[in-house]
Formats: C-alpha cells, structure tokens, sequence
C-alpha cells in the first residue's frame, strides 16, 4: 500500500511539473502574453524577448503534448519564435489562429507580411479585429494607414487605431490622433 501510495505521489508530481503547479499554469507563467486576451490572468504578461527559453519550452512542449488548448498552442509558438525556430512557430501560429485564437492570428500575419504576403496578413488582422481582438485592430490600421493587403485608406486606418484605443491597446491612441490627422490631410476625415 505504502508502494502504491509513493508512485501515485510521483506521477502526481510529475504532471504538476515537480514543484506543484500544473504543466499547463508553468506555460502560462513562462510565455503567456500581454496580447492575449485569453491569458491566465494569475500569472505576470511576459513581455517578448524576455521569455525564458529553457522553461517555457518544457513547459510549454509538455502542455501542448498534453492536449494544449489554442492558449498554450500560442505561448510555445512564442517561445519557439524567440529561440529562433521561425517555421516550427508559424506552424503553431497557425494551428491556434484555426482554432480561433485572435493573438496567434496576428502574429501569423505579421509573419505573412514579413515573407511577403501582404493579403494574408491583412486577411488574419481583419479576422482578429472583426473578433474583437484590439491588436488585430491595431495591426489593421496599420494595414489600411499603409497599404498592406488593400489600398491604403486614412479613414480606415483611423477607425481601425480608434477601435485598438477603445479595446485598450494603449500604443494605439497616439496612432490614431496621427491616423486622423492623416486623414483630414488627405480629405477623407476621421469618421
């Protein structure tokens, strides 16, 4: 009895990840995201660049294998992209943007647009911006301020950064004044 107890003991720390806290709360706390809106909120946003590879890694692998939700799908395509591994994280980014995860359909796009392939970038920003998602809003005021994927649109751009701003993306108010002015510049208003 004393035997079974001992093992159940291990394969419980093991799933816990050794130090008690689930595999999959290790990857939250490793890679989770200021941009995703499904973050688990208990851990601190860790800021791009400052993902601690070795950890979020394990963790991040092992919840995935575990049947990750797009979350965690997201946060090892994260971890992927800083440690250099570009293909693998677009593969990730891609299967969580299919599954409906708005960050990951960003940051595919932003990938897209890097390789070239402006349309599908901008299709991904409007999918996540017409989800709600205020960096997908963002990333669409850019896509309309500069033509990327559509004709360059002033008006568009500024009601795109407008939406950013409202939803909370604080970067974004100070492109929407510059996208409205922009806009007035070019004779096509602000709204």
């Amino acid at each position: 009895m004393a035997l079974f107890f001992t093992g159940a003991v291990l394969v419980s720390q093991a799933q816990a990840g050794g130090n008690g806290m689930p595999i999959e709360a290790q990857c939250d706390a490793a890679a989770g995201s200021r941009d995703d809106r499904t973050r688990n909120t208990d851990f601190a946003p860790v800021e791009d660049g400052g993902i601690k590879l070795g950890m979020a890694l394990s963790a991040c692998r092992e919840a995935y294998k575990a049947g990750g939700k797009p979350r965690i799908t997201f946060q090892l395509a994260r971890a992927l992209e800083q440690g250099g591994q570009l293909l693998a994280a677009q593969g990730l980014y891609r299967e969580a943007a299919t599954r409906g995860h708005t960050a990951a359909m960003v940051r595919l796009g932003r990938m897209l647009q890097e390789k070239g392939d402006p349309s599908g970038a901008f299709a991904l920003y409007r999918r996540a911006a017409e989800a709600g998602d205020p960096g997908g809003a963002y990333a669409l005021g850019f896509a309309y301020r500069d033509g990327i994927g559509a004709p360059a649109d002033a008006r568009k751009a500024a009601l795109w950064f407008d939406t950013a701003a409202s939803g909370g993306y604080e970067v974004a108010a100070l492109k929407t004044k510059f996208a409205h002015q922009d806009g007035a510049a070019a004779g096509t208003g602000s709204r």
